[in-house]
This record gives C-alpha cells, structure tokens and sequence, in this order.
C-alpha cells in the first residue's frame, strides 16, 4: 500500500483510490484521481454502528475532505487524522463536521449583518390570503425595537455577544422606566437570534437570549399596570371637548377617537372603515386591516352599529368628498414613508392619534388633546376602547359577552383572558344602579314558580 506523494497527483486512464499507508501515513485517507485530472480527497472508515440492512455488514462511510490545490496532501492528510480521531471518540463525524462548518460560517460576521439580513427576511413580500404583503407586517415596529440593539453591537461579532450583555441592554430601559418597551426588544432579539441560529443562516450557533420568567420578567407597576379609565366626569370632558375648534388635532382624527369609543373596535381598524363597508346596523372592515387576520379561519370583520356610530361616521362624511373611498383618508401633505406599503395606504395612519399624548414641552413643541382638556397625560387612544368594556360590565354584561364585542379571539369561544386581565378595570363610571344579573334571574325564578303554582305574582321591592 503506497504513501500518497506528489507524485501521485497526475491523470489516470480511469478513475482510481489511492489509500495512505497505515503505518507511514493516515489510515483512512484516500486520494481519487480521475482522467481529466481532478485530484479530491477523502477519509473512509467502517462505521460499526450502522449496519447494511441486508448484509448486516458494517456501512463503510466517506466524508469528503477537499480538492487539489485547494487543499495539499500534509493539509488533507491532517484533517484525515482529526477526523480519525472523532471516530477513535465514537462522536459521529458527519454531526461534528457539520458543527465546524457552521461555526466557521458565524466567525467574523457582525450583529449589523444579521440584523440588516433579518430585517430583509421581515420585509420580504408574501402572498397571504389577504394580499401580497411584508412576512411580518409590523416589520417597522421591529426595526424600531432593534435599534438600540444596533448601535450597541452593530460592529461586533454576532457570536461573540453574551446573554449578560444582553441583560445590561434590556435593564437600561428598566431604568427609563420602560418595562413594556423592554420585555418586547428582549422578544425581537430572541426571535432574531433563533432565525440567525438557522443552517442556512448560521450567523451565531446558539441563542444567547435568555428567558425570563416569574420576578425576573419587568411588569408595569402603579395604575399604569391596568391602563387607564376614563371616569363620568372625564368621559363628558373628553366627549365634548373634542368638539372646540381650538382642541388639537385634525376634526377627522377626534372623531376616529370617538368612534373607536362607542364601538369599542381597535383605533387601528377605525382608521381603516371603506365607505363600500358601512351599511344601515353593521360596519365591515376588510381581512387584509383586521387584527385577528393572521388565524387560519380569520374572516372580516362585522361590527354592529349603534346610533352614536352612524352618528359619527355621518358627521365623517360631511367633512370632505363624501364619495371617497374611506370614511378616514390619509391627510394631504402629510408625512411621506420610505416604506412602499406604507405609502400606499389611503387611509389615515394609526400614529396620527398620538395628538392624544403629545406635550407642548416635548421635541415637536405642539400641545397634545390630554393636555389641552387637562386629562392624563398618560391616556391613550387604546384607553377608550378600555373605558367602554368597563362600562358594559358595569351594567351587567358577562367577560364573554364583552370580550365578544372586542372582538377578542379564545379557543373555547367564551370570554378571553385577556379580557378580564387587561381591560376591566375597577373604576365607577355608571352612576345608576345597576341590578346584579344573578338577582334579576332569581326574581324571574321566583316569578315562574309562582305562576306554576297559582299564586299571585308580587312585586318586589328592593333597597336601593
């Protein structure tokens, strides 16, 4: 058996193995040639532990090594022996090799290139039953997470950011006082990461991102942790300043406030009503808007109207063309989006309502609706839609009642958790009496039996 030498890397007249000497060389080794002068490399041995279904033999495997002159025969004929070694470890050489590759491919490509390559994944577009859009729509909200992510370790190798690193970024929004904000960038990272972990990716080769659970998970503290209500004497304030000439904000836009109100539809959704989609009881708001669109079973959305809606969006339609095509449009001039789809939208956009919340002390110096009626400055157009769920348990409706006028998703179709947990919040709003469900079906127990067993009906008189 010879020693493969440079002597051996010429062409032969059919394709031959050439194995290294066992005892000068690597046993294992193999060089093949070939007639128009390819030279490759490989390492062979008898797996003992897979064994051919038929003979019962061991399987002899061959792990490919390298071409000639890439790789030399000292080169390739180290690499046989350190995968020679694997084998002597009983490890499975094809696992580890595949494990190198992937490290060698993470070594030296920063967190800048993995993000800017994750966030093109995100924006990518998709075709979903509701349209061609970006594979994750809120891909802006994600890139707006992940900034300060990437002034910190834009330059930096990916796998080399440790999960201590990545709690002293999550605890400087702690200390801003930011629990919301930094749960959700902990979330971005670790969903970033666990798509860079990916073979075909391979930016890094695990996730350093840890899971947070129980006391070390930030929550909101204080009133804030519930949302905010709107109180009697709050709501009338609201209600009817929005309607003073002098209130900030476009008319179209406070009415969007009102609307979200009284239907307890999402902000979002208000924004986004077609004129084709508004009919005498029901509103319809399309797949392709809705919040809930991403279940397999989603639909549109059909919101019965109240009078206080077909009010408002009467009132909506007297302010411009009334044949257009949304009861919100887009303002003219307004702020231009580098983002096609979002430019593309006609309807107003969901960040208009943050007139709610804006300060005359802040950057843009321009007095927000809260500030100008003397509400909190912490209230939210999110807050409406809270303050009218509180309302109807408050006059005796059930969670599941309520959380299926929200439009809520559950399993089981009754109330969601979220409902209870996020929503209704104890604060007095209705200021009548309002009979307890439990007593009113008890009374019309009492009002059967007493039919069934012939005795007078009675009236009841209750303490008020």
């Amino acid at each position: 058996m010879p020693f493969i030498t440079d002597d051996h890397l010429k062409a032969s007249d059919t394709r031959q193995n050439i194995s290294d000497c066992p005892v000068k060389g690597q046993k294992g080794f193999v060089l093949r040639t070939t007639p128009n002068g390819v030279f490759t490399f490989y390492f062979q041995f008898l797996n003992k532990k897979r064994l051919h279904p038929t003979t019962g033999k061991p399987i002899r495997e061959w792990h490919l090594i390298g071409e000639y002159p890439g790789w030399t025969i000292s080169r390739a004929r180290s690499e046989a022996t350190v995968l020679a070694g694997l084998v002597a470890e009983g490890k499975s050489v094809t696992a580890e090799r595949e494990q190198k590759l992937v490290l060698a491919r993470a070594t030296g490509r920063t967190f800048g290139q993995m993000h800017d390559a994750y966030m093109a994944y995100c924006e990518e577009p998709v075709l979903r039953r509701w349209g061609t859009v970006s594979r994750k729509e809120s891909h802006d909200n994600i890139r707006s997470s992940l900034s300060r992510p990437l002034a910190w370790w834009g330059n930096r190798v990916t796998s080399e950011i440790t999960g201590q690193e990545i709690m002293k970024l999550y605890r400087t929004y702690l200390k801003e006082g930011h629990p919301a904000q930094a749960n959700n960038v902990l979330q971005n990272l670790r969903t970033m990461f666990t798509w860079g972990k990916h073979p075909d990716r391979a930016y890094v080769t695990v996730n350093p991102v840890p899971t947070l659970r129980g006391d070390d998970r930030a929550t909101e503290v204080g009133d804030i942790e519930d949302g905010l209500v709107l109180t009697a004497d709050q709501l009338r304030k609201f209600w009817f300043g929005l309607d003073d000439p002098k209130c900030p904000g476009r008319p179209l836009t406070k009415l969007v406030l009102k609307l979200s109100l009284v239907t307890l539809l999402r902000t979002g959704e208000c924004c986004a009503i077609p004129r084709a989609g508004i009919g005498p009881d029901t509103v319809t708001i399309p797949l392709a808007v809705t919040k809930g669109r991403r279940s397999p079973k989603a639909r549109d959305l059909v919101q019965p109207l109240n009078s206080l809606a077909r009010e408002i969006l009467g009132q909506a339609f007297s302010i411009g063309d009334p044949m257009r095509e949304y009861a919100f449009p887009k303002a003219r001039g307004g702020r231009k989006s580098k983002k096609a789809a979002t430019a593309n939208k006609p309807y107003m956009e969901q960040r208009s309502l943050n007139i709610m919340t804006r300060r005359a002390d802040d950057k843009r110096d321009q007095m927000g609706i809260n500030q100008y009626l003397g509400l909190p400055a912490e209230l939210t157009p999110h807050d409406l839609r809270r303050t009218g769920a509180c309302i109807l348990e408050q006059l005796g409706y059930s969670d599941a009642e309520i959380g299926k006028v929200m439009t809520h998703k559950a399993p089981d179709k009754e109330a969601a958790p979220v409902t209870r947990k996020h929503y209704l919040v104890p604060v007095k709003i209705v200021a009548r009496q309002i009979v307890d469900p439990r007593v009113k079906a008890l009374d019309d127990l009492d009002a059967a039996l007493r039919e069934i067993l012939g005795e007078p009906p009675k009236q009841l008189q209750r303490a008020a």
